[in-house]
């Protein structure tokens, strides 16, 4: 296996780390942390969006411009492979 394999899901467990482990202790608590669960998980989203206002970041907007970039190049990407395997007939 390629080590991009390991390298592409050390995001998620990174991500996991920091938002169940590093954010509670620099809050201070494990109360503030985010719970498991739907409800949980978007009361989490909602008090954290207020406390921080988090869409406003620079580096928060990058990112979804970097998401809806990707998804572009990928569908221009598709679309190229798929009209270069129709064969002419003429």
């Amino acid at each position: 296996m390629c080590p991009w394999i390991a390298v592409a899901y050390s995001a998620p467990v990174a991500a996991a780390t920091v938002i169940f482990l590093i954010y509670p202790i620099g809050q201070g608590s494990f109360s503030d942390g985010m719970p498991l669960g739907i409800s949980g998980t978007f009361n989490f989203m909602i008090v954290f969006q207020a406390e921080h206002n988090i869409l406003m970041h620079p580096f928060h907007m990058l990112g979804v411009a970097g998401v809806f970039g990707g998804s572009l190049f990928s569908a221009m990407h598709g679309s190229l492979v798929t009209t270069s395997l129709i064969r002419e007939t003429t």
